[in-house]
């Protein structure tokens, strides 16, 4: 069988993945995916960036002890990074948090310094899975832009100590329409919502609603800590 994909290495110490015919070509793969998913075939969409991941994962080398570094700059291998993420993102909305995780774990091998920020997700991914440690040791690395740290930190208490701490629900509390959204009955994407996440400048409301509904497939597996916050 022709080769369809190559890693080859940089002078920099980097490899970029080179395609051959349509099946290497993981930009023209990727948007393919973006496009049936436009068009309400998720199921597709989801498959086609599966079955693109396994040709990457195939390519790549399968020890531990040869990761490689990816040149971000080539569009072929970038594409490759954006494929990866997006199918992790795939599997951890469909609760396939383990599966989701080790995409994760592995993209953050090839590029550490998290370019495509898939540390949020894996964050989430740790959550949906019960694996504190690990979500305790990437802690530092979500930021203090957005409510999910201190989201996870006490969820992470919460499930551990069976309580949440004075400080971190200060922190929690801070980010007010994250909060607010919290307590809302309904989380609808109606086309108000649509338009206002997608404008140039979203509102402090729309980012919490987005910021909650990545959030939810974590967090509907802990009824009782949601119960807990909006209390």
């Amino acid at each position: 069988m022709k080769q369809f994909l190559e890693l080859q290495p940089t002078a920099n110490q980097t490899f970029r993945l080179i395609g051959y015919g349509s099946r290497g070509n993981l930009a023209a793969r990727l948007e393919q995916s973006y496009k049936a998913e436009q068009s309400g075939d998720y199921q597709t969409a989801c498959q086609l960036r599966y079955e693109a991941f396994e040709d990457i994962l195939s390519t790549l080398p399968d020890d531990e002890q040869s990761v490689v570094t990816l040149d971000r700059n080539h569009p072929n291998t970038l594409a490759a990074m954006e494929t990866m993420l997006a199918s992790a993102v795939d599997n951890y909305l469909a609760g396939e948090g383990e599966m989701a995780a080790a995409q994760l774990e592995l993209l953050l091998d090839c590029d550490d310094e998290d370019p495509l920020e898939a540390t949020p997700v894996l964050a989430l991914c740790y959550a949906m899975i019960g694996e504190w440690e690990c979500l305790e040791d990437i802690d530092t690395d979500l930021g203090d832009k957005t409510a999910l740290a201190p989201l996870l930190r006490a969820l992470r208490e919460y499930v551990t100590t069976g309580k949440i701490e004075g400080a971190t629900m200060s922190q929690l509390s801070r980010f007010k329409e994250f909060m607010a959204e919290l307590k809302r009955t309904d989380h609808p994407t109606d086309d108000a919502y649509l338009g206002d996440i997608s404008s140039e400048r979203p509102s402090r409301a729309a980012l919490a609603r987005e910021l909650y509904l990545r959030a939810e497939p974590a967090l509907a597996l802990y009824p009782d800590f949601l119960s807990e916050l909006k209390s």
